[in-house]
């Protein structure tokens, strides 16, 4: 009899320091200590247009009549009866091609923003239309998508050069609890097909280094599941987990022990 009471009370014990223990793949960047530096080493990482991206490219200069010739402008109905005009955009075409007027046929893909600016300047001032132009390019429908377990899920707007999977992560209100930190997937469009990079949240050097760092346009970022969450979609999936399952199994095995011998 004293030796069954032993052995539930070890039982009990040993549930209780199981349940009581900390989880430690939730913390980011375990690996990263106060004031050491990390090297990291990314090279053209500002985001490159590519095969149907969408960018508006608007010219000034100090004669506005011949601004205008290189601006295509769209007339949009607003409340009421007015109207109003915007900058129109270009499509990158099959061939990496956007078909400026005047000019004609630019190559684009595979240049950033910056460099679509210098190109399009470039090319009016070799034309000896425009001595004194400002361009201006501007993203148009780039986006990422974030999946899973996720605070916000969806679908967001590159507005920006450079973005980050921590810049993405904090745009959709980090990951949940039940979200893995060390299986987060990233899946991109490469000129082979689709790639998938993987990109562990605890450890700085992972994240870091990944070449997936810094996001693309129509990349994917899924946050899998952890193992609980998963159990979740079966019935009673997880009561084995459950310290207070076990603690009340013991104490009716117990209590039926008891009656037994007496």
């Amino acid at each position: 009899m004293v030796r069954t009471f032993k052995l539930l009370f070890w039982a009990l014990l040993c549930i209780a320091a199981v349940s009581c223990k900390t989880p430690k793949n939730i913390t980011y960047f375990q690996d990263l200590k106060a004031d050491t530096l990390f090297p990291v080493n990314h090279t053209g990482v500002e985001i490159k247009l590519q095969e149907g991206d969408k960018v508006s490219i608007f010219v000034s200069c100090r004669d506005e009549n011949v601004a205008k010739m290189f601006n295509l402008l769209t007339v949009t109905q607003t409340i009421g009866s007015s109207y109003s005009n915007r900058v129109a955009y270009y499509t990158v075409d099959s061939h990496g091609d956007i078909d400026f007027p005047i000019i004609g046929k630019i190559s684009v893909k595979g240049l950033t923003r910056t460099e679509v600016c210098d190109l399009v300047r470039e090319s009016l001032v070799s034309s000896e239309m425009i001595q004194d132009p400002v361009v201006t390019v501007e993203f148009i429908n780039m986006y990422f998508d974030i999946l899973g377990e996720i605070a916000r899920p969806g679908r967001y707007t590159i507005d920006k050069d450079k973005i980050t999977v921590l810049d993405a992560l904090g745009m959709a209100g980090d990951l949940s609890i039940l979200g893995q930190r060390c299986n987060v997937k990233i899946i991109r469009n490469e000129e082979e097909g689709k790639k998938v990079y993987m990109i562990d949240l605890t450890k700085g050097e992972s994240v870091l280094n990944s070449p997936a760092y810094y996001l693309r346009q129509n990349d994917v970022l899924y946050v899998e599941a952890n193992n609980y969450r998963k159990r979740q979609s079966i019935a009673s999936g997880n009561t084995g987990y459950n310290p207070s399952f076990w603690i009340s199994l013991i104490s009716f095995l117990s209590s039926m022990y008891i009656l037994y011998i007496r």
